[in-house]
C-alpha cells in the first residue's frame, strides 16, 4: 500500500537538497530524540527538517501543519563492541573533523514512511520513484547542519601578538635539546625563542610532568618573552606561547628562528600532544571530585530536572548556565509543558533551528521531562551514568552574529549568562509568560551622594540584575612552584565591600565649587533570586590572571542591613543645576575604574582615551587592552586624543559602531551574487561578517525577509509594548517581598577549574529534587558535571570554595 502511495504522489512536493540545503539529522527539531532511539527519526523529504515519533508525535503535527507526507526514517543501532571498526575514538577531538562511516559503529536501517497513511517501506527498493531515491541519498551523504555549524566553530585561528615580530636572539654558547637544564625531565621541553635556554612546562592535565623551569626562565629574564615546545614541532605543528601575553601564539618565521638552535622544523616528527588536544582532552574529562569521602565514585541519579549535556568540546560554560538557569522554577514554568513544544510555534515555523523561543521550549524539554535522563547502557563502564543531550543547534543558534560564543573555544561562564539573558529580553522569547522570566533577577538600587561640605545629597535608583563582587586577596603565602595561599574571604565580606562608601571629587551645586563627596548605595528593593559573581581575575603585568581565593561555603545569607535608608530626616536634597554649562559640553567622562586599570598596566594616557572610547567605555578593562594590542602600530596611537564633537557629552558610553549594520564593501560584494541588500546585510550581522559563511546563510534561507531580530534597550517589555525605566522601578518597589524579605539560602553555583576563565572547566553544584521512594523527593546538592549528574557529599561541597565563580541564592519566602 506505501509503494502505491509513493508511485501516486506529486513528486513536485519532494527536494532533492543540494550543497547549500540545511538538512537536520542529527535530532528532532522540537526534542532531543535521535536516530538511535527505538522510533528513530522521521526526515522530510520535502523541507529536510527531522521529527519523531516518540513520546511526542512531531511528525504527525508536522505533516499535519505543513501537508508533508513523505519522510525518510533513519534509525541506528550501535554494533557490539567486537563488531566495530577497531581504532575509532570513543570522543571525537574535534581538531581535524573527519568523517566517520556510520557503517563502522552502527546498524543502519532505512524506511520511507508516509504520515498520510502511517504505513512504511523498505529501503532501499528498486520500485520506488527516482526523484524519492535521489533525494534520500543526498540526504544520507550530505552534512548534517549541526555538523557543518560544529567545524565552523571548531575552526581555530591563533594569531601572533606583539612580542612575535622583530624578534631579538643572543643564543646561548651551549644549547643540549634532551633535556631540561634546571632539572632531569626529557618530556614536555620549551625552548626560548630568544636565547635556547630549555626548560620544562608547567605540570599538565593528563599526567604530563612538569616544574615550571620554562616560565621560571621568563620570570627572571623578563625580555624573553615566547617559548617554543620541542615534541609539538612538525612541519604542520608548532606550540608556540607567549608567558607575557599568557597565550598560545603564531610566530611567523619560526623555522629561520629555530635554525639558530641547529632546529631543522622540517626533519621533526610530533611526539606529544600540543596545547589544544590537552585543553580538550582535560575539559571532556576533568572532574570536579568525583569520588566520595570513602574513594568511591559518586552515584549517579536520573528523573525530571536531572539531565545532562553532552559536552560540545568546549561547551561546559554553555551547559553549566542553562542547568542553572532551568532549575529556577520561572524558567521552568516559562518553557516547559509535559504536552512539548505549543501548537502555535509549530504552525507556520518554516526554520524552528532559527527560533529562540522554540530552542528554548526543546531544551525545558529536554532537561525537565525526564525522558532523556536514563543510564547510557551502551557504554562499558560498570557505573553508568547518561548520554547528555547534545545542545548544538542552540549552541550555534545563541552564538550566531557574537564573536566569542559562535565559536567552539572555551568562553567565561558569567559573560555568558548576562548574554544570554540580555538576548532573551531583546527577542522577547517570553514562552508561556507575559513578561521575561529573567525578571526574577532584577531590583533596584538606590544611589546616594553626599557633600561633605554643606552636607546636601542627590537620590538616584537603577535597576541591576547582578553584583560583582569585588575579592579581597590577601596573600598568604607563595610555594616554590609559585602557587599562591590566601586568607579565606565571605561573600558577605564582599558585599560589605561593595557598598562602602566611596570619596569621589564632585561640583556641588550649593557651594557652587568642586568639593568631596561621599558615594554610597544600597538596596532599595531586593530580587527573588539574587546572582553574584566575585570578581577572581586581577590584572598583573598586563595578563589577566586567575585568584584562587577561598570564599567560605554558606547556604544563608542575610541582605537586611544593606537595605537603603534613603534620604534620612536631616538630609537636603541638592538642587537640579548640578554643573555649569559650560562644562557640561566640553567634558566627556571616561570609565575611571577602566582608566585606572589600563594606566596601572603602563599604557600611555592617550591611548587609553583612545581605547576606552573604541571600545565602549566599558568598565572591562580587558576589551580596551585587547584593542591595544591590535592597533599598536596605528600612526595616529600617540597623537593627542579628542572626543568626536558627536559623542554624547558627560556620557560614560562612547558611540560604537552599529552591530546590525556590516561593511558596505562586504555587501555590495554579496550583492553582485544577486541577493538584496537588506538579505546580504543580514547574512553577514549574524554570520560574524564573515563573508564565505554568509554566503552559505544566504543559500540555505532564500526566502528570508531579511529582517533582522528586534533588539530594545529596555531591559524587557511587558505585554503590549516596552516598558519604562521608570514603571519598572515602581514596580519593583511596590512588592512587599522584594520591599521586606532580605533573607536568602543558597540555590546553585557555577564553579570554575583552571588558570584562566577561557580554559579549564566549568561545572554547576544545584540544589535539586532528589527521587527518594516516596515520589515527593527531597532537595540535596547535585553536581552537573556535563553528561554526568551526580548526588554531592559534603566534602565535594569544599570544591565551591576556590572555585566558585556565579552564586545564585533564592529569597526565602518569610
Amino acid at each position: 500500500m506505501a509503494l502505491q502511495y509513493l508511485k501516486s504522489l506529486d513528486l513536485a512536493t519532494i527536494n532533492v537538497p543540494n550543497s547549500y540545503s540545511k538538512v537536520f539529522k542529527d535530532d528532532c527539531m522540537f526534542s532531543f530524540d535521535t536516530p538511535t532511539d527505538p522510533h528513530g527519526i522521521d526526515v522530510c523529504l520535502t523541507c529536510h527538517q527531522a521529527f519523531s515519533r516518540g513520546s511526542i508525535d512531531y511528525t504527525h503535527i508536522h505533516a499535519a501543519f505543513s501537508d508533508h507526507s513523505v519522510f525518510l526514517n533513519y534509525k541506528k543501532t550501535l554494533k557490539p563492541i567486537s563488531e566495530r571498526a577497531e581504532g575509532q575514538p570513543t570522543k571525537m577531538m574535534k581538531l581535524e573533523i573527519k568523517e566517520q562511516k556510520e557503517d563502522d559503529l552502527f546498524d543502519v536501517k532505512l524506511e520511507i514512511y508516509c504520515s498520510e497513511i502511517d504505513q512504511s517501506i523498505s529501503y532501499p527498493n528498486a520500485e520506488i520513484p527516482e526523484k524519492i531515491n535521489e533525494a534520500v541519498e543526498k540526504i544520507m551523504s550530505a552534512t548534517s547542519s549541526d555538523q557543518k555549524e560544529e567545524i565552523k566553530a571548531w575552526e581555530q585561528e591563533i594569531v601572533p601578538c606583539q612580542h612575535a615580530f622583530d624578534l631579538i636572539q643572543t643564543p646561548l654558547e651551549k644549547v643540549d635539546l634532551t633535556q631540561c637544564q634546571y632539572c632531569d625531565l626529557k618530556e614536555n621541553l620549551w625552548i626560548c625563542i630568544h636565547c635556547g635556554s630549555l626548560g620544562c612546562g608547567r605540570e599538565q592535565f593528563g599526567g604530563v610532568p612538569g616544574h615550571s623551569h620554562a616560565l621560571s626562565h621568563n620570570e627572571k629574564t623578563p625580555g624573553h618573552h615566547i617559548a617554543v615546545k620541542l615534541g609539538s614541532l612538525a612541519l604542520d605543528s608548532a606550540d608556540c606561547y607567549c608567558y607575557t601575553c599568557n597565550d598560545e601564539v603564531k610566530v611567523p618565521e619560526l623555522s629561520k628562528y629555530l635554525m639558530t638552535y641547529g632546529i631543522d622544523i622540517s626533519n621533526f616528527v610530533k611526539t606529544e600532544k600540543n596545547l589544544t588536544e590537552l585543553q580538550i582532552e582535560q575539559n571532556i574529562k576533568w572532574d570536579f571530585a568525583m569520588t566520595g569521602e570513602d574513594g568511591s565514585s559518586l552515584k549517579p541519579v536520573f528523573g525530571a530536572g536531572l539531565t545532562g549535556f553532552k559536552n560540545l568540546g568546549n561547551s561546559c560554560y554553555l551547559a553549566s548556565v542553562v542547568q542553572v538557569l532551568f532549575s529556577i522554577p520561572a524558567f521552568k514554568k516559562c518553557y516547559f509543558s509535559q504536552e512539548g513544544v505549543p501548537a502555535e510555534k509549530i504552525l507556520g515555523n518554516n526554520d524552528p533551528s532559527s527560533d529562540l523561543e522554540t530552542q528554548l521550549y526543546k531544551i525545558g524539554d529536554g532537561l525537565l521531562s525526564g525522558r532523556y535522563s536514563v543510564p547510557d547502557t551502551t557504554t562499558t563502564e560498570e557505573l553508568k551514568y547518561q548520554k547528555g543531550i547534545k545542545p548544538s543547534g542552540f549552541k550555534f543558534l545563541v552564538g550566531q552574529g557574537h564573536q566569542d560564543f559562535c565559536t567552539a573555544t572555551q568562553q567565561d561562564a558569567f559573560e555568558f549568562w548576562l548574554y544570554l539573558n540580555d538576548l532573551i529580553e531583546k527577542r522577547k522569547a517570553f514562552g508561556n509568560f507575559e513578561i521575561s522570566p529573567t525578571e526574577v533577577f532584577k531590583f533596584v538600587l538606590e544611589n546616594k551622594l553626599r557633600c561633605t561640605s554643606c552636607g546636601g545629597v542627590r537620590m538616584s535608583k537603577e535597576i541591576q540584575e547582578n553584583i560583582c563582587l569585588p575579592t579581597q586577596d590577601i596573600l598568604l603565602s607563595t610555594d616554590e612552584e609559585g602557587k599562591r595561599t590566601y586568607q579565606e574571604t565571605t561573600i558577605e565580606e564582599g558585599i560589605q565591600q561593595w557598598l562602602t562608601p566611596e570619596t569621589i571629587e564632585y561640583h556641588c551645586p550649593k557651594c557652587a565649587k568642586k568639593v568631596t563627596a561621599l558615594k554610597s548605595q544600597g538596596f532599595k528593593s531586593f530580587p527573588s533570586y539574587l546572582v553574584v559573581s566575585p570578581q577572581r581575575i586581577k590584572i598583573e603585568n598586563w595578563v589577566p590572571m586567575k585568584l584562587d581565593v577561598p570564599i567560605k561555603f554558606e547556604e544563608h545569607l542575610d541582605l537586611t542591613n544593606v537595605k537603603s535608608k534613603g534620604k534620612l530626616p536631616n538630609e537636603e536634597e541638592l538642587p537640579e543645576d548640578e554643573e555649569p554649562e559650560e562644562n557640561k559640553e566640553k567634558e566627556f567622562k571616561f570609565n575611571e575604574g577602566a582608566m585606572n586599570a589600563l594606566l596601572s598596566m603602563g599604557f600611555p594616557e592617550q591611548r587609553c582615551k583612545r581605547a576606552l572610547y573604541n571600545t565602549g567605555n566599558e568598565s572591562n578593562a580587558e576589551v580596551a587592552m585587547n584593542w591595544l594590542f591590535a592597533h599598536m602600530d596605528d600612526p595616529d596611537i600617540d597623537s593627542p586624543f579628542e572626543v568626536p564633537a558627536s559623542a554624547t557629552t558627560g556620557s560614560t558610553a562612547s558611540k560604537k559602531s552599529d552591530p546590525n549594520q556590516a561593511n558596505e564593501s562586504d555587501i555590495e560584494t554579496l550583492v553582485s551574487m544577486g541577493f538584496t541588500s537588506k538579505l546580504s546585510n543580514k547574512a553577514l550581522v549574524l554570520n560574524n561578517h564573515n563573508v564565505e559563511q554568509a554566503v552559505d546563510w544566504l543559500f540555505s534561507h532564500p526566502d528570508d525577509d531579511g529582517e533582522l531580530p528586534a533588539a530594545t534597550d529596555n531591559g524587557g517589555a511587558g505585554s503590549g509594548g516596552e516598558t519604562s525605566k521608570e514603571d519598572k522601578i515602581s514596580t519593583l518597589e511596590h512588592d512587599s517581598g522584594a520591599l521586606t524579605h532580605s533573607k536568602y539560602h543558597l540555590k546553585a553555583v557555577i564553579c570554575h577549574k583552571g588558570g584562566s576563565i577561557h580554559s579549564g572547566h566549568y561545572v554547576a553544584f544545584i540544589k535539586a529534587r532528589v527521587p527518594n521512594g516516596d515520589g515527593e523527593g527531597e532537595e540535596k546538592w547535585v553536581l552537573f558535571n556535563d553528561e554526568k549528574v551526580t548526588l554531592v557529599e559534603g566534602a565535594n561541597l569544599k570544591d565551591i570554595e576556590k572555585s566558585g565563580y556565579l552564586y545564585l541564592f533564592a529569597r526565602d519566602s518569610n
